[in-house]
């Protein structure tokens, strides 16, 4: 029922959006002083193409229709989303030309991937042919990507951005987004070819060696969330310093992996997407790391901070050991060689058991890595003749009495994106309790608006339909700002009070904690706890009978 949801809602939106950029688009297409239309419609087309291609291929020829039928919502979805993204850079930055970030073909490609993957996991990964049958084939991500030839650290820059410009996205596809990002994280960006290699190393190139992709000073300051697609796509080109001018945004774009040429004696400036991308991996790693640890060592406290360390160190310093690898692999080897050089008795064998328990991991995570070129083999076996050889030294400083400076726990912020469940209680309210919308939805104008009160309250306020009288206001402003009893009552449809209902153990009398005393008669429950209560001791004053009757018989 809750996909059913899904895609009636995604079916309302996208249904009266058009096929083709609208007229606020072609705008900004105009504004521009490379003018982006016909390469955008021509590679609207070319991929329209690649997709139909490959989704008949992997589902039959029977369901090439139903390929185009999606592609379609998705070139809607993306036209929807890139309008959205600049409206919020033209308030942010008071321009209307933004012909680097239009004339990038990254950018491109990645937004259009993003869309039609939120089509396809919207449906789900089966495809119904045109005879009734169902085509079991997994076309979920990173299929997507391998369709449009899009590198997973390229697709990653738009995911943030892509969330905050549609806020009609579900709960579940946020999460599905999410859950995109970090396996992008863990290993996909790691892969050979990827242009996360080169950025690191021109990082490392900047200032010499001591420099690094994201410094270990910043992994307490909180992570910001005012980064925009164009900050990403257009880094290390745009310069943050020039954010808020025109010209940054106005002239054909040079790939992350790509700086503009400068002259020797100026810096080139420091990438934005792989310094964000370093701070999530950071706090990925550290939220993995924490769960493991208080699966196997909540009794050794004091080793998660040097476990934390020695992982943060190879990530920063020896990021070639995740090359073609997962993130997972590189915890449960520091896991591993702290609890070692410690002489705290954790097998690899236990680590594993307690890592096939955490959520979203792969059996072939641990039972096949990378240990030389195509040779592959477990975990334990990379460990002794891949991670202990290039980290040897380090591990075995901390058994001596100066062990390395310990790297500072990531700031853990709550996501950007997700809201509480339970309903949250107003500030400075009285009684008054906002929960989030559940299903089922009905659709007005495209938009979503709930078919039944949630919380059951006597009063429902929807935003965005008509209220009614404003008698109902004045009823919600007595509540809110007078806490007599009688006007609250008077917002009901019943003035009849209803009587509070009773806790289970709930006793006659009033609390003590009040300062009160009980009523004189005892309930059964005090009488039974007394007698509880009483047992014991009489026990005890027979057996202390009993010793004494001893020690005189033995006199």
């Amino acid at each position: 029922r809750a996909a059913m949801n899904n895609i009636q809602q995604l079916t309302m939106i996208l249904n009266s959006a058009p096929d083709k950029p609208s007229d606020t688009l072609i705008m900004y297409f105009n504004n521009c002083t490379v003018n982006p239309k016909d390469s955008i419609l021509k590679r609207v087309e070319s991929l329209d193409h690649i997709f139909k291609e490959k989704f008949a291929e992997a589902v039959g020829q029977g369901c090439a229709e139903i390929g185009s039928q999606r592609y379609k919502l998705g070139v809607r979805l993306y036209y929807r989303v890139m309008e959205s993204m600049l409206k919020s850079e033209e308030e942010r930055l008071s321009v209307q030309n933004f012909s680097k970030l239009l004339n990038d073909n990254i950018f491109h490609t990645s937004l259009l991937a993003c869309a039609v993957e939120v089509v396809m996991a919207t449906y789900g990964r089966n495809a119904s042919q045109t005879d009734g049958t169902s085509a079991e084939t997994d076309l979920s991500f990173p299929w997507i990507l391998n369709v449009f030839d899009l590198k997973a650290f390229d697709f990653y820059k738009v995911i943030e951005s892509f969330i905050k410009a549609e806020p009609s996205l579900t709960r579940e596809m946020i999460k599905h987004l999410e859950r995109c990002e970090h396996r992008i994280m863990e290993s996909l960006a790691w892969q050979s070819g990827s242009p996360l290699f080169d950025l690191i190393k021109q990082s490392k190139e900047r200032e010499g060696q001591a420099d690094q992709p994201e410094p270990t000073s910043a992994l307490n300051v909180p992570l910001q969330h005012n980064h925009t697609a164009a900050d990403l796509y257009l880094s290390p080109v745009r310069s943050p310093k020039k954010k808020a001018s025109g010209p940054s945004l106005g002239a054909t774009s040079t790939p992350d992996a790509q700086p503009a040429v400068t002259p020797q004696t100026q810096k080139p400036p420091k990438s934005t997407s792989l310094s964000l991308f370093y701070k999530k991996v950071y706090l990925l790693a550290y939220l993995r790391l924490r769960t493991l640890f208080f699966r196997l060592l909540s009794e050794h406290p004091d080793l998660e901070p040097l476990i934390w360390t020695l992982f943060q160190h190879t990530l920063q310093n020896e990021y070639e050991l995740m090359r073609d690898r997962h993130l997972d692999q590189i915890m449960m080897c520091c896991m591993y060689g702290i609890c070692k050089v410690k002489n705290v008795d954790l097998r690899f064998k236990v680590i594993v058991l307690a890592y096939k328990e955490l959520a979203n991991t792969n059996q072939e995570t641990f039972k096949r890595v990378l240990i030389r070129e195509e040779q592959y083999d477990s975990i334990i076996v990379f460990y002794n003749l891949v991670f202990m050889q290039k980290l040897k030294t380090n591990i075995l400083q901390y058994a001596s009495n100066r062990p390395p400076t310990l790297s500072p726990i990531p700031h853990i912020p709550g996501s950007p994106y997700q809201f509480s469940n339970s309903p949250r209680r107003v500030p400075a309210g009285n009684n008054i309790y906002i929960s989030p919308l559940k299903s089922p939805y009905k659709f007005s104008d495209g938009f979503q608006s709930p078919t039944k009160m949630t919380p059951r309250s006597r009063i429902l306020v929807s935003i965005g339909e008509s209220f009614g009288t404003s008698d109902k206001f004045q009823k919600i402003n007595q509540m809110v700002c007078n806490s007599d009893r009688q006007l609250k009552r008077s917002a009901e449809v019943s003035t009849a009070p209803k009587p509070l209902k009773r806790l289970r153990f709930d006793i006659e009398g009033q609390d003590e904690a009040d300062g009160s005393k009980h009523l004189p008669q005892e309930s059964k429950f005090q009488q039974k706890l007394a007698e509880m209560t009483s047992t014991p001791t009489r026990m005890q004053k027979q057996k202390l009978n009993d010793g004494n009757d001893t020690s005189a018989s033995e006199e």
